[in-house]
């Protein structure tokens, strides 16, 4: 006979746990401490271990970090970060006592034996450009499934979610609604973009194939700022970074409402080879996603693969392998009118007129990466990747019969380039440098056809797109002084490429264009105040192409479109406990077109705009265990000038004007703890005009958890989520016009149950 699991065994277990876990902590101690520069900033991702001892741990975003259960005793701290002098610390640990650092880490010449990433040498402390970073620990308590909800932890940055099963969201970023979906943001990994040039909108990014659990850190580059990133670096641009080296096993599974089930898993091993004191360095993740969904007809069935094996040629020449895999399934409620959006008894149902939408998607990219150290100082960086992408869309816009339509893209990708990355001492000024060229060539097949019920009934597109693009990137950080430490970059592109049409009952068309560049200038200035006060102030060009197959045409004006972004901001962090950021910006642009809404083939001529605005960010950490932490955001959006005259004046649609958020986090000595969400989206125009809008929405999550490290979920954790906690009735993503507005609402009040854990 089988044994039965039964809920009082399942406490009984919970139980013991919790008593063995106490009495453990009765025999031992607990390191905690926090790190910060020279200049006082918090250093985030430093490494602590406990010398012969198989215990450490790394520095959160506020430069704490807890070691939990050390055994009575003195031990040597071994505290090391690249771009830091390694530090030693003894402590004396006693049985039941917390023994508190507060230590101090000075720059050095940056080593860069282990940099991977182009531009990841760049000191934090030297940065004149705002960007916001989102890393492991704070993935590991969000439990999310999808990489893209990251975002909702950065100021001013609001997740439009169309619900649509596999469809890539939107997000908006420094006034640009379309960052995801309609190519306003650029988002890479690992340096490798996922934008489509053509396949969808222009710049069409789908977070989808990524594996959150994989995710090392996410950094959100605010407007067109950055040398390393060129067309869709609009708004800005989220630069992923994946898992490399070290030896770890974690696992997270996830279930909750709406049959939703999500299980992750992410390895990290270094495997000794015979006979050699050389290893291959391997990383593994997988993931498994299923959910029927709130809305009526929602199932999304998604299987994701990620490996990296990496080995050292020589002492100073490493080549990796990487591959990722996705395959989904899904099907799509459509959109619902304002009328059913307020029915609380049909607002999880399909219009009456809604039909099968949905669709499917197959993704693989390969990539090799060579580097090579010619010296402490100096590293080479080459890579090589290609992409094979299929994707199927059957979507329907409106609520009148008919009108379904499906889109089949075939998508390839090859690109390669390199970058040298340096850091150097000139007299008494540390410079880090970097120098990087790339090649990218994409050839997208498109074909559309109007059907019903994912029926074909007519094939209205037949065409081929191919774009290729060579950039080449310049940049120096000088820290002359802790008062004046500039950064000046140059970023070159330019862009050619061919646009074949076959469509069915029309003449073919055969057009190319050869040579569309972009010089874009990049200066800014650091200063330290006095510790623990940072200004920073930057002025940066950016670019973006017409859309689609407007930018083949020979009879419009081929001239990118010229981006123009002045920040000014301060940083303020002089007592451990309290962080503040605040930022101020204009972003001006001379001849905007866009499709509106993203994928209708329905384009507006925005003309000359204006994006004024205010992004700030408090956190604040006043006992052992509380968190507390809050953004808020004002964008102001206006057309300047415009052939329609009646635009001028008025603001951008999908952008909200205020967005705010609140989040609290208490933990226990014991690792018992909760966290509360809140998060408020102001209104926003949904038509040019400005007839039309959506009036936001407000939004509350409560979690409870039990951490197995303790303070740090680094360990893992049991958590219990409860999603739109009041019952909110809300929509991510809303679109029309003053007579009709379509809604993807978003779910009631629901719940999900998980277990994380780090091996």
């Amino acid at each position: 006979m089988k044994p039965t699991i039964t809920l009082s065994r399942i406490i009984a277990l919970f139980s013991f746990i919790l008593i063995s876990s106490v009495l453990h902590s009765q025999e031992a101690g607990t390191i905690v401490g926090t790190i910060k520069s020279e200049f006082g900033e918090k250093l985030q991702a430093v490494n602590i271990v406990i010398r012969d001892v198989n215990k450490g741990a790394t520095t959160d975003e506020d430069g704490r970090f807890v070691i939990n259960d050390v055994p009575a005793g003195t031990y040597v701290l071994d505290i090391s970060s690249i771009g830091f002098e390694q530090l030693e610390e003894r402590v004396v640990v006693r049985v039941g006592k917390v023994t508190r650092l507060a230590l101090s880490m000075n720059n050095t010449i940056t080593s860069l034996s282990e940099i991977y990433v182009k531009g990841e040498a760049f000191r934090p402390e030297n940065r004149t450009i705002t960007v916001d970073v989102v890393d492991l620990q704070d993935i590991r308590t969000l439990n999310i499934e999808q990489p893209l909800r990251l975002i909702e932890q950065v100021p001013g940055v609001d997740l439009i979610a169309y619900r649509q099963g596999g469809v890539a969201d939107q997000f908006s970023i420094r006034g640009f609604s379309g960052g995801g979906h309609a190519g306003q943001a650029g988002v890479q990994i690992d340096g490798m973009s996922l934008n489509e040039a053509e396949g969808h909108s222009d710049g069409y990014a789908d977070l989808n194939v990524l594996i959150p659990l994989n995710i090392k850190r996410m950094k959100v580059y605010k407007g067109p700022s950055s040398v390393l990133f060129g067309q869709f670096a609009q708004g800005g641009t989220l630069a992923l970074e994946s898992r490399k080296g070290g030896n770890y096993q974690d696992v997270s599974i996830t279930g909750g409402s709406f049959n939703t089930f999500d299980a992750q898993f992410a390895m990290g091993k270094e495997l000794p080879l015979n006979n050699t004191d050389k290893k291959l360095r391997t990383n593994l993740a997988l993931q498994f996603f299923q959910t029927d969904g709130y809305s009526e007809n929602a199932h999304t069935l998604r299987g994701n693969l990620s490996g990296r094996v990496a080995y050292d040629i020589t002492d100073k020449t490493d080549i990796s392998l990487s591959l990722l895999g996705h395959s989904s399934q899904w099907d799509a409620p459509g959109y619902i009118s304002e009328a059913q959006f307020n029915d609380e008894d049909r607002r999880n149902q399909q219009d009456a007129n809604a039909e099968k939408d949905g669709g499917e998607k197959q993704f693989y990219s390969q990539r090799i990466d060579v580097n090579h150290n010619f010296n402490d100082n100096l590293r080479l960086l080459l890579f090589g990747y290609s992409v094979q992408q299929k994707f199927t869309r059957f979507a329907k816009f409106g609520f009148q019969p008919g009108g379904q339509s499906e889109r089949f893209n075939t998508r390839q990708v090859y690109a390669t380039g390199g970058s040298l990355n340096g850091s150097n001492r000139i007299g008494n000024t540390d410079v880090n440098w970097i120098a990087g060229l790339e090649f990218y060539s994409e050839e997208t097949e498109r074909m559309r056809w109007n059907t019903s019920d994912r029926v074909r009934q007519e094939q209205t597109q037949d065409r081929v797109f191919t774009i290729q693009s060579i950039s080449a990137f310049l940049q120096g950080e000088f820290d002359v002084n802790r008062f004046f430490r500039p950064t000046i970059g140059l970023r070159y592109d330019t862009y050619y490429g061919d646009f074949n049409a076959n469509d069915p009952n029309q003449d073919p068309i055969r057009d190319s264009f050869n040579g569309l560049s972009n010089i874009s200038p990049k200066i800014g200035v650091r200063s330290t105040i006095y510790d623990g006060l940072d200004l920073r102030a930057n002025v940066s060009n950016g670019f973006s192409l017409p859309n689609s197959a407007l930018k083949y045409d020979a009879n419009i004006d081929l001239s990118p479109v010229q981006l123009w972004q002045y920040e000014v901001g301060a940083n303020y962090q002089a007592f451990r406990w309290l962080e503040l950021d605040v930022v101020g910006f204009v972003l001006n642009s001379s001849n905007e077109i866009f499709e509106n809404p993203p994928g209708s083939a329905e384009f507006m001529n925005a003309g000359e705009t204006r994006r004024t605005g205010i992004e700030s960010k408090a956190t604040l950490s006043p006992l052992p265990g509380l968190r507390i932490q809050g953004t808020f955001s004002y964008i102001e959006t206006e057309v300047i000038d415009n052939p329609e005259q009646t635009l001028e004046g008025n603001a951008l649609t999908g952008v909200p004007q205020t967005i705010g958020t609140f989040d609290i986090s208490y933990t226990t000595n014991l690792g018992l703890g909760g966290r509360f969400r809140f998060r408020d989206v102001g209104s926003y125009f949904i038509s040019p005009d400005n007839m039309a809008s959506y009036e936001g929405y407000t939004v509350s999550h409560l979690a409870v958890f039990y951490n197995f490290g303790r303070q740090s979920a680094n360990l893992g954790r049991v958590f219990f989520e409860i999603n739109n906690l009041f019952d909110a009735k809300y929509a991510e993503s809303v679109f029309g016009s003053v007579d009709s507005r379509s809604f993807a609402p978003a779910p009631t009040r629901n719940f999900s149950l998980g277990v994380s854990y780090n091996f």
